[in-house]
């Protein structure tokens, strides 16, 4: 900085030189301190970057293992399966808190997903297809073999 119009007059005495030199201390310890705050807020926008970029990879194997479902929903049900799905919720199963991350003074909203416990209608949806009972109930189709509830049986 030019400092023209904002320079310090100083006397020549004992009592300046040591004003001068706490004035220099202070500004070294505020620098330093808002270095080491930057360093904190750097690193924790990294840290959140980080966990955004491996949900947005993850996000395409979720997504298509959605469309799978939904799509397995309209081919089992028909198109009335939204009216259905629509018909039999409440309230929301998947729940979102907010709270307040202190990063070196600096408060960043923070919200976390949360699932609340709980039986819902939905959970038995599906069960009446004969074909996808032994994955729904006995954990396969090859556990589903063993007791006789495969495709081939009634």
């Amino acid at each position: 900085m030019s400092g023209a119009g904002a320079r310090l007059t100083v006397a020549p005495t004992i009592t300046m030189l040591t004003m001068v030199k706490a004035r220099l201390i202070g500004a070294t310890k505020g620098h330093a301190l808002l270095k080491k705050k930057a360093d904190a807020l750097s690193l924790r926008f990294r840290q959140v970057l980080k966990e955004i970029i491996d949900k947005k990879e993850g996000m395409g194997e979720i997504m298509k293992g959605a469309f799978f479902s939904l799509t397995e929903a309209y081919y089992s049900s028909g198109t009335a399966a939204k009216h259905t799905i629509f018909d039999n919720v409440e309230k929301a199963m998947v729940k979102v808190t907010g709270g307040v991350d202190n990063v070196a003074g600096v408060k960043i909203p923070m919200f976390s997903p949360y699932v609340v416990p709980g039986e819902t209608k939905m959970d038995l949806a599906g069960l009446a297809d004969c074909t996808r009972f032994g994955r729904h109930v006995f954990g396969g189709p090859a556990l589903a073999s063993r007791t006789g509830l495969s495709r081939s049986s009634p």
